[in-house]
């Protein structure tokens, strides 16, 4: 079985959600990010510490989910990536995935070229796989 890690900003969580399911029901293993519940980049959590450990292990689930798919898909409708998506397809290229995306575009040149393929639908992210 075929796997793709999907990465995107939390403000297309309904979609990003949509998306994912329609992978699941073609039968692809699908790691998304942990959108349920968004917390605020600005949240506390009883302390700076614990602070930190919240959000440092959320972004090492997603590494997590990176190294063990076989493709990164970027989410970025209206061409937009936000920092934590760049950091993700920094880690997925230095790891050798191809990176596929929802457009070609991402609001820096330096992120673009890092996109392999374009794909628009599940279905077609389910067939290449």
């Amino acid at each position: 079985m075929k796997s793709v890690v999907v990465c995107g900003s939390k403000k297309y969580k309904a979609e990003m959600s949509k998306f994912c399911a329609e992978l699941a029901k073609l039968n692809v293993l699908t790691y998304e990010p942990s959108l349920t519940e968004p917390i605020p980049e600005e949240a506390f959590f009883h302390s700076e510490y614990v602070t930190s450990k919240i959000f440092k292990g959320l972004t090492l689930e997603h590494f997590d989910f990176i190294r063990k798919s076989d493709v990164c898909f970027v989410y970025n409708k209206d061409d937009y990536v936000g920092v934590s998506v760049t950091m993700e397809m920094a880690y997925a290229a230095a790891l050798g995935k191809p990176i596929f995306a929802l457009s070609a575009k991402t609001g820096d040149a330096c992120r673009d070229v890092l996109i392999d393929k374009i794909i628009t639908t599940p279905q077609q992210l389910a067939t290449l796989l």
